[in-house]
């Protein structure tokens, strides 16, 4: 779509009140958390009023979230909370807080989008839902011993507990009024809910980045780090491959001297990986979440940047780490393959091969030409993901749907 300054200041003088329901904000790691905290910042420039809703943690370390002014108010529900008293709390809130809403905008499909669509349809309030993945699948793979990769899953039956999932999640994307995806690649997965096409919209996410970037000189005193620096960012879980980077360390100190895995997020496999880790006496660091600028500056201090994944929607840390110029090893899971392009920009390897991944990692550690060509393939890879594009679908998608 197009766009030109008529309709630009069309739609900022159009101020709207909205509530954006999440399951994760910052500190949290996460895509959802990120796209959270950026779309309200932006939208708040744009004159708009957010609450956003969130399950939470720890109110002072949550509460660091300071932009906006009068414009915006976070409400959070605490996970230490039972789960039913906890999800009926987060129904009140966007039950209390939407009341005086013109759309509620929820980040996922049930922990926050099924009370936000039901609140919104008690309110009769307009509801839009973002997916970045698929809830039943994440879930099962968690808790219910699902171990098909995402495609498989979607061609198939499970039980009830699964099938309950399923439910509430199509629930919501049925009763959305537009559902927008990051990629074309989850666009295809919510099609195969059953979602009409036309009702799905790609609005790929932004990125945001500070004017000034460390150098991996200046990051890697800060950090205090040397040698040859891996770095890999994400949500602690089993489809990430997290296990298979820490045990493929034995092979590559026998090559690489002074090679470093720094491991940066938590999660429910975190505990496994430290133990491997301990065990075999491996160079690799846990940071556990930290803040964005601390995360930055690990990019920045990286010689190599690693996404072992068998799914992913559409990842903020992997356009980051190519818009710092970090050369990139990842696979062609999910919309990673609208992102890389294999020998150009990065190298591609396959999900969870051992032998795979040293021969990239290896490839990259010996061809510094390779490296540079990475670099400056990836430079201006921000320009195509800023957050004033981005906000301008959204605000385009609330006013004209």
């Amino acid at each position: 779509m197009g766009w030109d300054c008529r309709m630009h200041e069309n739609y900022f003088s159009k101020s709207m009140r909205i509530v954006i329901a999440t399951g994760i904000f910052p500190p949290d790691i996460g895509g959802p958390a990120t796209y959270s905290k950026l779309l309200a910042e932006e939208l708040i420039k744009h004159g708009h009023k957010i609450t956003i809703v969130t399950y939470g943690e720890h109110e002072s370390r949550i509460r660091n979230y300071e932009s906006g002014g009068q414009n915006k108010n976070l409400q959070i529900v605490f996970r230490s909370l039972p789960k039913s008293i906890r999800h009926l709390l987060y129904f009140w809130k966007i039950l209390r807080y939407g009341y005086n809403a013109d759309v509620i905008y929820a980040q996922d499909a049930v922990s926050a989008g099924f009370p936000a669509m039901v609140a919104a349809w008690i309110l009769g309030k307009r509801f839009f839902l973002k997916v970045v993945g698929d809830h039943a699948w994440e879930q099962g793979m968690q808790r219910f011993g699902v171990s098909d990769l995402l495609d498989d899953f979607l061609a198939k039956k499970y039980g009830i507990r699964i099938a309950l999932l399923r439910f509430f999640q199509m629930r919501t994307a049925k009763r959305a009024e537009k559902i927008v995806v990051p990629s074309t690649y989850l666009k295809s997965v919510v099609e195969r809910w059953g979602i009409s096409s036309e009702r799905i919209m790609v609005i790929p996410n932004a990125i945001s980045l500070p004017n000034i970037i460390p150098t991996k000189e200046e990051a890697r005193r800060m950090l205090g780090l040397d040698g040859f620096v891996l770095v890999t960012i994400g949500r602690l879980v089993p489809w990430k491959g997290f296990q298979m980077l820490v045990e493929l360390m034995p092979k590559l100190c026998e090559v690489i001297p002074n090679v470093k895995l720094v491991i940066i997020g938590s999660g429910p496999e975190e505990r496994n990986l430290q133990l491997t880790t301990y065990n075999l006496q491996l160079p690799v660091t846990f940071t556990g979440a930290i803040p964005k600028e601390k995360l930055l500056q690990y990019l920045a201090a990286a010689d190599v940047f690693l996404l072992n994944t068998s799914y992913e929607g559409f990842s903020h840390q992997l356009i980051e780490a190519m818009a710092i110029g970090v050369p990139v090893i990842t696979t062609h899971a999910g919309g990673n393959k609208e992102l890389v392009r294999d020998g150009e920009n990065a190298l591609v390897a396959e999900y969870n091969n051992p032998e795979s991944w040293k021969d990239g990692i290896l490839r990259l550690y010996g061809d510094e030409a390779l490296r540079q060509k990475f670099q400056e393939c990836n430079a201006d890879s921000i320009k195509k993901y800023s957050a004033e594009e981005m906000v301008s679908k959204i605000e385009s998608l609330f006013h004209n749907s």
